[in-house]
């Protein structure tokens, strides 16, 4: 029906909406990252100064946007 398939393209905007911004606050969290290592290297970088193993994903596969088309 019209309605259903009207909630459908909202629901597929708002969730491809979401996407864009999750992408480029991803792009944020990275250069901030890089930026603090870069500050903190005279220190042995973000890991040693907060003395732990730490590892920085990521996630830029695209799923979302796959399932959606």
């Amino acid at each position: 029906s019209a309605v259903i398939e009207n909630i459908e393209n909202k629901t597929i905007d708002a969730i491809r909406a979401q996407q864009l911004e999750i992408s480029s606050l991803s792009q944020i969290v990275l250069q901030n990252r890089m930026a603090l290592d870069l500050l903190l290297t005279s220190q042995g970088g973000v890991c040693t100064v907060i003395n732990t193993s730490c590892c920085m994903y990521v996630d830029q596969s695209g799923r979302i946007s796959t399932d959606l088309e």
